[in-house]
């Protein structure tokens, strides 16, 4: 199996943003590297679909995508080329209440607690939201200790 997975870089950002929300009018570009990460999502758990389409993206969907810098990419001081190293997708009801549709990191960017960092700041821009199951192991771990 060809199994490569390549990071988005998003280098028109003004400095280091670690978690950009994405929205309708969101740059075509960051909306490719969500559906990027929506694309590894699908193929690590063998989802039929993918959870995430730039085309289809409704105003029932706030993407995320988590970045950190790609100190390997920096020119000078004043360059900060950001690399995308997860994506998330919440959706909202139409009763207006929040879920969290599907979460990816990349496989070295795990257990670095990156989604525990941006936990309390996503329960209070989403607040009660639910998740979507089937969980994996480690999210339903990580979602016990951080109720």
């Amino acid at each position: 199996m060809n199994y490569e997975i390549k990071l988005p870089i998003l280098s028109d950002l003004d400095g280091y943003k670690p978690l950009i929300y994405i929205k309708p009018s969101s740059p075509k570009k960051q909306k490719e590297a969500l559906e990027k990460m929506a694309v590894y999502f699908r193929r690590e758990f063998k989802y039929d679909y993918v959870q995430y389409s730039k085309e289809n993206h409704g105003s029932d969907c706030t993407g995320i995508i988590f970045t950190e810098t790609a100190m390997d990419l920096v020119k000078n001081e004043n360059h900060f080329p950001n690399r995308v190293i997860g994506g998330a997708c919440f959706r909202q009801k139409s009763t207006g209440e929040y879920f969290l549709d599907w979460v990816w990191f990349h496989p070295f960017a795990r257990n670095r607690k990156i989604l525990k960092r941006h936990w309390p700041e996503l329960k209070q821009k989403f607040p009660n939201f639910t998740l979507t199951k089937p969980l994996s192991a480690h999210m339903e771990a990580f979602v016990k200790k951080h109720k």
